[in-house]
């Protein structure tokens, strides 16, 4: 299974909790690593965090400065701990420009020293679902094959079918995959936390998790 993870609410948790945004986003980061945690017990393959999007780089100059020195003060530990279950890691990005130029070598760094494993995370940081299926439209057109699916899933920075979409967040009524990655999600089932992220507990992706068992279970019935 492929299992996508969006996020969001670190800084509603944040401003409910009176804590400094760079506070919530570390404690957001040690969910992450309990999820690794929980997913080794699991049949799942491959897992994408959408850690930074295309549009989040609309953010003040302040805030995006923050979340660079977060990304690269903890991104190394978040590899570690997913490396050490057995995953490839993998830097996704639409728009790597955008992001400084030490980060960029960390994350290519990164990529280098977790490069073999059973399974494989792939962290999408400056990422746009949208620019990636425009990106992978032009490499399918620069090597003159045709454009058939199979075509361009191959030239998408991820490259295959996401099973299992899992959003957080405290606003029920927000369903939307906020530029996740769209041609890869299109068939996913989707499953809302209506907790922000940092408030996340095992347990709740666990009842995710059994939730898309039984939809499994049941085979389209």
């Amino acid at each position: 299974m492929h299992l996508g993870v969006i996020p969001d609410g670190n800084r509603r948790y944040a401003e409910n909790n009176s804590l400094s945004n760079i506070k919530a986003y570390r404690k957001a980061k040690n969910v992450i690593k309990d999820i690794g945690q929980k997913l080794e017990d699991r049949e799942i393959e491959e897992v994408s965090f959408y850690l930074l999007s295309e549009d989040n780089l609309k953010r003040s100059d302040g805030e995006l400065e923050d979340l660079f020195r977060l990304l690269d003060d903890t991104i190394t530990e978040v590899a570690k701990e997913f490396g050490d279950r057995g995953f490839i890691f993998n830097w996704a990005s639409t728009k790597p420009e955008a992001l400084p130029d030490h980060l960029r070598e960390k994350l290519q760094g990164l990529e280098q020293e977790f490069d073999s494993g059973r399974k494989k995370i792939n962290a999408l940081i400056s990422y746009s679902g949208k620019s990636d299926i425009i990106q992978a439209s032009e490499k399918v057109a620069e090597n003159g094959t045709d454009f058939q699916a199979s075509n361009m899933q191959s030239q998408l920075q991820i490259d295959s079918q996401i099973d299992f979409v899992i959003r957080t967040g405290d606003n029920p009524s927000r369903e939307c995959l906020s530029g996740f990655p769209i041609w890869n999600a299109s068939y996913a089932e989707y499953y809302h936390i209506q907790k922000n992220f940092p408030a996340v507990e095992l347990e709740d992706v666990e009842e995710a998790l059994e939730h898309y068992q039984k939809l499994r279970r049941k085979k389209g019935r």
